[in-house]
């Protein structure tokens, strides 16, 4: 995937006809498959200033809810990065873009992973208006953006169903019904209590983190009450927060 911001794009797949891409432009390709990319300037600006510059983004088919097949139907055109989720998208990539060098090893790979959810958004709008998919996909695509929508919000303490099912212009009773559905049973408030608790296991396991306190491990991933972290880590692990992250720092440490 690919944000254009200077310069233009002629893109050619197969026998189908040359695509043209503009600066705000978002396009798709599969590099499996044989296309024809070319970069041209802005004839229209001093030849010191003749560059084009592009955000791309490359990740497997197959971190995406959809078919190949599927997936042929927004492939090699060009979508408006101005609006809606493109327009988030297209946010997300240029902050990315100024800050990726702040980003260390242990957030990057987690980073990366909203940003697949946050273009599966993008795509599950676009195949929608396609007509390109099934009711069960449509489903799965929702539960993408849903189960994405909590991963980029655990810091935030207000997170909750409600939260999601307004964000998502749903009912509450649709998305436990969706979630529960897509996600064998398991609710959207346990999955999110999960998935904070195990964010926080990650960063108490995680030496470069040691100086940082218990409860402000907490309180990152959105669980405030030192208190409530406890007893929820105890009963998901077997240890207090603290007796896990001595167990983890000894041995990365090698000893016994």
């Amino acid at each position: 995937m690919t944000l254009l911001l200077k310069g233009s794009f002629a893109l050619t797949r197969g026998a189908e006809p040359t695509q043209v891409f503009t600066p705000g432009h978002l396009h798709v390709v599969d590099d499996s498959s044989p296309f024809d990319l070319r970069a041209f300037a802005s004839g229209t600006v001093p030849p010191s200033d003749q560059r084009v510059d592009a955000i791309g983004l490359d990740f497997p088919v197959s971190l995406l809810p959809w078919s190949p097949d599927q997936l042929r139907a927004v492939q090699g055109r060009g979508f408006t990065g101005g609006e809606g989720v493109a327009g988030v998208l297209a946010e997300h990539l240029l902050s990315l873009d100024r800050r990726g060098p702040e980003l260390g090893a242990v957030a990057a790979p987690h980073v990366g992973t909203a940003v697949v959810d946050l273009v599966a958004g993008w795509l599950a709008q676009e195949l929608a208006a396609e007509g390109a998919l099934s009711q069960e996909a449509r489903l799965g695509a929702l539960a993408a953006s849903i189960r994405g929508f909590i991963q980029r919000n655990l810091h935030d303490p207000q997170l909750s169903p409600s939260m999601v099912a307004a964000a998502h212009h749903i009912s509450l009773s649709y998305l436990h019904r969706v979630f529960g559905q897509q996600s064998q049973g398991e609710t959207v408030a346990a999955w999110i209590r999960g998935q904070r608790l195990e964010k926080a296991r990650r960063d108490l396991s995680d030496p470069t983190l040691r100086a940082l306190p218990v409860h402000a491990v907490a309180a990152r991933w959105g669980i405030p009450r030192a208190s409530d972290f406890s007893r929820s880590f105890r009963a998901a692990y077997g240890l207090s927060p603290l007796e896990y992250r001595m167990r983890e720092l000894l041995n990365a440490g090698g000893g016994g």
